[in-house]
């Protein structure tokens, strides 16, 4: 008699480590207490790219945490880089072990030895129905002698 598979088993959808921590509260930043200075940026592109003043270092003078970026050529989008990544730089400031990227870190490698776990078994598993196929084999061709 065949019994029936809880839904909640047959649709399992695996679950990245990111919206684990989608509920994370971040420290605030307020811009007042951010000390912005534009300065050349750096890098492939030329002339161009060195003697314009697209890029940004991003001071966060409570903590005295320091941010350069120039990931693009557009100031603006250079200034939101910036305060991103000193968020992430001050919440590891003030929150160290409990910051945003050591819990992410933390459950990434959670993750991926869960999933080395369940590759494991499935490769051995996958062993053991050879095994057991090739000793079948072996008793049917022993029957038919």
């Amino acid at each position: 008699m065949l019994r029936s598979i809880p839904s909640f088993l047959k649709f399992s959808r695996s679950i990245s480590a990111k919206q684990l921590l989608k509920d994370y509260v971040f420290p605030e930043i307020r811009k007042e207490d951010c000390e912005q200075k534009y300065i050349s940026g750096w890098g492939p592109g030329g002339q161009k790219v060195n003697t314009a003043q697209n890029a940004v270092m991003l001071k966060h003078k409570p903590t005295g945490i320091t941010v350069k970026v120039h990931e693009s050529r557009l100031l603006p989008d250079n200034i939101n880089i910036a305060f991103e990544r000193i968020k992430l730089a001050v919440d590891q400031h003030i929150n160290g072990e409990n910051s945003y990227q050591s819990q992410l870190q933390k459950l990434q490698k959670e993750i991926e030895i869960k999933r080395n776990q369940q590759r494991k078994k499935k490769r051995l598993l996958k062993k053991e129905l050879q095994n057991d196929n090739n000793i079948d084999g072996e008793i049917n061709d022993v029957e038919k002698v």
